[in-house]
């Protein structure tokens, strides 16, 4: 069986959870798994030594998050020369407009091309956002647009901002993790 790595970048740890269970899955499948988080990370890890890899990276205010950047612009070449992926979480994949998946693909985009990397697969999945854990500044700016964007934000499929919500699809997260694993 392959020995796989996931990288990941977490910001409130929804991308870490996601990171977790694919994890689990693929090593119910046999696989070796590593979980590294990108923060914790430094430019000596042997990327060379795994056959696969997975870059699991969460989106905020519309980019991925820098540890994810500067990972795989580090190792692109290494990336390029084996099996690969990338794991998009955000909450725009999960808009029901075709505008708000059109952001998420144009996110995606842009970090593949900011980095110089092309995955054999790309999966984009809904995030996390946790009300009850925002600052009084953060719960103040969601109130805020719940209100101001209210028309917008029903249209687009979005839920209560005001309150605690996954948007992760774990079957498709299962299918994902297949659909890798099929690669090996």
């Amino acid at each position: 069986m392959s020995n796989i790595l996931i990288a990941y970048a977490t910001s409130e740890g929804q991308t870490a959870k996601i990171s977790k269970v694919l994890s689990q899955q693929l090593q119910s499948s046999g696989h070796r798994v590593e979980l590294i988080e990108l923060e914790s990370h430094h430019p000596g890890l042997d990327v060379q030594r795994f056959d696969a890899v997975i870059v699991a990276a969460s989106v905020h205010a519309g980019r991925h998050q820098k540890s994810a950047v500067r990972f795989a612009t580090h190792h692109a070449e290494a990336l390029r020369s084996k099996t690969t992926a990338l794991v998009s979480v955000g909450l725009a994949v999960v808009a029901t407009e075709e505008a708000g998946r059109q952001r998420a693909d144009e996110q995606v985009s842009a970090f593949l091309e900011q980095v110089g990397w092309q995955p054999d697969l790309i999966e984009k999945l809904g995030g996390a956002f946790r009300y009850s854990q925002f600052s009084k500044f953060k719960r103040w700016l969601f109130r805020l647009s719940q209100r101001l964007f209210r028309k917008d934000l029903d249209r687009q499929g979005w839920p209560d901002l005001t309150a605690d919500n996954e948007l992760t699809d774990w079957a498709e997260l299962r299918r994902f993790g297949n659909e890798f694993a099929a690669r090996l």
